[in-house]
């Protein structure tokens, strides 16, 4: 039986202004996520000169108070799985109190971008106070991701655990990367900086304060990200290249370079100068991707109908697109393919500047590094005549920014070649 007093029409429920107000600004659950294995250890973050994070001694309760350590483990770290990304922060005594339920308080990571310049892009924090939650927000919109009884002692995204024989405590927690990603937009190539702290009010740091001073400040700390932090490094790890040089054996050019560590690397577009022409491309080899072991690489081209001052350099291509110039080396190439300085690298140089050339085999060759007027600067004999490839690293730093003239002087004959240094 239908009665006719409720037109079909009419709605069931009637939302009041207020309750719209509340629905829409409540923080947002994520009850799809799943918690990950905890890390065998942690990264200590540091700032950009390698320190360690301190804080000083100055809160109470004592677990809400982050310890100062300028010694491993560190007062604050962070460490990921690629999946997840996990915070741990050392407190003066265990969060979990002895009344069975974690102290009524917030430890919060404010995360900066790349420049720690102005306001954060985002936080991840504890809270404790009807209940435990794991959070996410940006400047406007809370993400819930975990919540638990405050009485619970072992949430899975959150844990107490002694520091050791210290008498202190590690708060560990965690967020999936996917929450980061999503509410903040950061992934594994973001780099960010991290500031640490607790607070009495909620997910925003407004008490207990890193080094930094009272106001909440980036700068100074480390960048990183979280695929530097996945491969055990804290900083970025680029493309560094530890070595650069070129040969000119039987009219070919070889070239050599190695890396120390890689990042995201695409690979290597080699390009090619002749004596004051344009660069243009040559050849390319593949790079490692990321990686934080030692590579080498070679590659070698026909030069033979070449004569003059031939350069190298090397645009090193990122995943992303990005890309960087690394500085060149030169080739003399003459007839005999074996006269002159061979290579210098890099050019300009700052530090040091690394010069290969052949022996003659009849006599020692001799080094030699003027100014443009003439003046001797440096002056390097070879202990022994012989005519295999010789490499010799000149210390440049104490030398200002500017040209100069590096001579090989080798079998009764000389060969100059313009070295250029800058600051």
């Amino acid at each position: 039986m239908v009665r006719k007093d409720i037109p079909f029409s009419r709605p069931l429920f009637r939302w009041s202004v207020p309750l719209l107000l509340f629905l829409l600004s409540a923080p947002l659950l994520h009850a799809q996520y799943t918690p990950g294995a905890w890390p065998a250890s942690f990264i200590d973050y540091t700032d950009s000169t390698g320190a360690y994070i301190q804080d000083v001694n100055d809160q109470t309760p004592l677990e809400t108070d982050i310890i100062y350590s300028a010694t491993t483990p560190s007062s604050v770290s962070v460490n990921t799985d690629g999946t997840h990304a996990f915070f741990r922060v050392q407190l003066s005594a265990n969060p979990y109190k002895a009344n069975g339920q974690w102290s009524q308080y917030s430890w919060v990571v404010a995360i900066g971008d790349s420049t720690g310049q102005g306001a954060p892009i985002g936080w991840v924090s504890v809270n404790v106070s009807n209940n435990m939650t794991v959070e996410v927000k940006d400047q406007t919109t809370t993400d819930v991701i975990y919540t638990y009884d405050k009485k619970l002692a072992n949430p899975a995204a959150v844990r107490s655990t002694a520091a050791g024989s210290s008498g202190f405590y590690f708060l560990d927690f965690q967020v999936p990367m996917a929450a980061l990603s999503s509410r903040l937009g950061i992934d594994a190539n973001t780099k960010v900086r991290f500031y640490y702290g607790s607070s009495s009010s909620g997910g925003t740091i407004n008490k207990d304060y890193m080094t930094t001073g009272d106001t909440l400040s980036f700068i100074g700390l480390a960048t990183t990200n979280f695929n530097a932090i996945e491969t055990g490094n804290l900083t970025p790890l680029p493309v560094e290249l530890t070595s650069f040089a070129a040969y000119l054996r039987a009219g070919t050019a070889e070239l050599q370079w190695g890396t120390a560590t890689e990042l995201n690397n695409y690979g290597f577009e080699v390009q090619r100068a002749v004596n004051d022409g344009a660069w243009l491309p040559r050849g390319f080899v593949t790079g490692g991707g990321t990686v934080n072991t030692p590579r080498q690489y070679r590659w070698s081209e026909d030069v033979s109908r070449l004569h003059g001052v031939i350069r190298y350099r090397l645009r090193q291509i990122d995943r992303d697109g990005t890309e960087e110039i690394h500085g060149m080396v030169t080739l003399s190439a003459s007839p005999s393919g074996d006269e002159g300085i061979a290579s210098m690298y890099p050019q300009p140089a700052t530090g040091s500047v690394t010069v290969s050339y052949r022996g003659s085999g009849v006599e020692a060759a001799t080094l030699s590094l003027f100014d443009l007027s003439g003046r001797l600067l440096q002056q390097h004999r070879s202990d022994v005549a012989n005519s295999s490839w010789e490499t010799r690293v000149l210390d440049v730093s104490a030398l200002g920014p500017g040209s100069y003239i590096l001579q090989l002087q080798k079998n009764g004959q000389k060969f100059s070649q313009r070295m250029v240094i800058a600051r």
